[in-house]
């Protein structure tokens, strides 16, 4: 094996843990939507988008079959995607088996989309595959705009909860 399919190996196991985590993503989003069922619908488009964001990870394979390479990828090593994982892991096991607040639910998933823009993925990685720049900016976007709907959605439950008159 030649140092550039060396290199494209160990990228293609990165980008796999990358999906993963969109994966992984998704999955706590729908035990929200099935745990929270006033929320349903805003879990379950939160939940299709994650798809969304896994495939177009996913889609980067092609990429490297092509024998474009990556820049910087490198910097998301297996041990942050696996804490990443194991943490939704735990996330998704505890909604399933413990009732969680809309409240609760909102701030998790605010510190996921967070989490994702904080790595700054998509302004780290380049790549000689000018579909790689088009894939980025959409998973870019979309991750901005994911933070800004929970955002949004957190603010209208705490001021819903902050009219309720105790009973």
């Amino acid at each position: 094996m030649n140092a550039k399919e060396k290199i494209i190996e160990i990228q293609s196991a990165i980008i796999d843990n990358l999906v993963l985590c969109e994966e992984a993503i998704s999955t706590l989003y729908s035990v929200y939507a099935m745990s929270i069922p006033e929320m349903e619908e805003f879990w379950q488009d939160l939940s299709k988008k994650e798809k969304i964001h896994a495939d177009l990870l996913r889609s980067m394979h092609k990429q490297l079959a092509k024998g474009n390479i990556f820049q910087n990828i490198g910097r998301f090593e297996s041990t942050n995607t696996d804490a990443f994982l194991q943490k939704m892991n735990d996330s998704i096991s505890d909604a399933k088996e413990n009732p969680i607040s809309q409240e609760t639910a909102i701030k998790t998933a605010l510190g996921i989309e967070s989490s994702v823009l904080d790595a700054h993925f998509y302004d780290i990685v380049n790549s000689d595959a000018s579909e790689y720049r088009i894939i980025a900016d959409r998973l870019s976007t979309d991750t901005h705009e994911h933070v800004k709907v929970v955002q949004d959605k957190l603010r209208e439950i705490q001021s819903n909860n902050s009219f309720r008159l105790p009973s």
